[in-house]
C-alpha cells in the first residue's frame, strides 16, 4: 500500500519555517483571536493553492490576523 503525500519534503520545510516565523512574531503572541490551528490551516490552503514562497507564505498567515482582530 502507497501513502499519497500532498506536499514534498522542501515544501513541508517552507511551511513549517511560516510557522514558526508566525508564531515568533508579536502580533501573533499578543493577538487572542487566531489559534495557532487555524493559521497552520491557512498556510496548507495557501500552499494547496501553489503558494511556495515564504515571504507570501509569512505575509498572508499575518495578514490574516489583521483581519480577526
Amino acid at each position: 500500500m502507497t501513502t499519497s503525500q500532498p506536499h514534498d519534503a522542501q515544501t513541508i520545510a517552507v511551511l513549517r519555517r511560516a510557522l514558526d516565523d508566525v508564531f515568533a512574531d508579536r502580533r501573533f503572541i499578543r493577538q487572542r483571536s487566531t489559534s495557532a490551528l487555524e493559521i497552520a490551516e491557512h498556510l496548507l490552503a495557501q500552499a494547496a493553492a501553489g503558494e511556495r514562497d515564504i515571504d507570501r507564505l509569512r505575509a498572508s498567515a499575518l495578514a490574516k490576523l489583521s483581519v480577526a482582530a
